[in-house]
């Protein structure tokens, strides 16, 4: 990622919830025509009838009412203050695991506006995730009104695949780009490393390996983008690539630990009905778990 070299992030005028996070197009997510949808995948608790029986359209907007709630209207005055004091000082140290910490915590409690507007923020990235899981689960998912079914990944390799995948889900906002790596990074994870894409691989654990890649480089981008100009103490600069690296798996760890709670252990139980809190659950637990670090 280019992000944490060249960004200054956000300054404290930004808007804690921008608005094309509570807006945009709609992805529609229904059971796929003939086999496409009921025997491309790999599971056998894929095709439930709830995720067969009818159409889900989903949308940023429908995302923030399922977040619930009301929006920090006002960010908090140098929000990000604390948080890129402490995440300079672990660049200038040479990685300290406590100073990351500290500065996750003070990005939880003040730069992010905390778990619930974290998930705000991201609706964009929600919405697509779910229609990531249509995909996964054999559905058809249409945007823009172009559709996308696993039969229309035959034949392809799994570079081509993801690529095709990640291009489709991709909103067309200022979240694109992030949207579209933390799509690529979730299925080049998760996805055995074949040269052919075998529509048959998504099974229930291979689903909730890809679910929670993509939360966690979601996160880790927007704590990369808050982050900003604490980036730049990092020296020599070839230390930026292992910074995100241990910054991302910490958020990893933490992301994945989140969504084994929200779908109490069990993979199968995540379906297009409930996608959008699941995301949304999780990415929110896994901003506030680190209001318990240390100091």
């Amino acid at each position: 990622m280019g992000t944490s070299a060249s960004s200054t992030g956000p300054n404290n005028k930004s808007p804690l919830i921008p608005s094309w996070a509570e807006q945009g197009d709609p992805v529609t997510i229904e059971p796929a025509s003939g086999t496409d949808g009921d025997d491309q995948t790999g599971s056998d608790n894929n095709q439930s009838d709830d995720q067969n029986d009818h159409t889900n359209d989903i949308d940023n907007d429908k995302v923030q009412q399922e977040i619930g709630g009301s929006p920090t209207a006002t960010p908090p005055p140098n929000r990000f203050a604390s948080a890129r004091r402490a995440f300079g000082k672990y660049a200038q140290t040479g990685g300290s695991t406590s100073d990351l910490r500290r500065s996750l915590k003070s990005y939880s409690r003040k730069g992010s506006g905390g778990g619930k507007s974290t998930s705000r923020r991201l609706a964009s990235g929600i919405t697509a995730g779910s229609g990531l899981l249509g995909v996964m689960r054999g559905d058809t998912v249409t945007v823009n009104n172009q559709s996308l079914s696993l039969g229309d990944l035959t034949g392809l390799s799994t570079d081509q695949a993801i690529d095709k995948i990640a291009s489709h889900l991709a909103p067309d906002n200022a979240d694109s780009d992030a949207v579209r790596v933390a799509l690529d990074y979730a299925l080049e994870e998760a996805l055995p490393d074949t040269e052919e894409f075998d529509p048959n691989s998504f099974t229930d654990e291979v689903i909730q390996e890809a679910i929670g890649c993509y939360l966690t480089d979601l996160i880790f981008q927007d704590v990369v983008e808050g982050m900003g100009r604490a980036w730049f103490h990092v020296e020599p600069a070839s230390r930026h690539h292992q910074m995100e690296v241990e910054l991302r798996e910490l958020i990893k760890v933490i992301t994945q630990e989140q969504l084994d709670k929200v779908t109490n252990g069990n993979p199968s139980t995540i379906s297009k009905e409930n996608i959008t809190k699941i995301q949304a659950d999780a990415i929110a637990m896994t901003v506030d778990e680190w209001e318990s670090f240390d100091d």
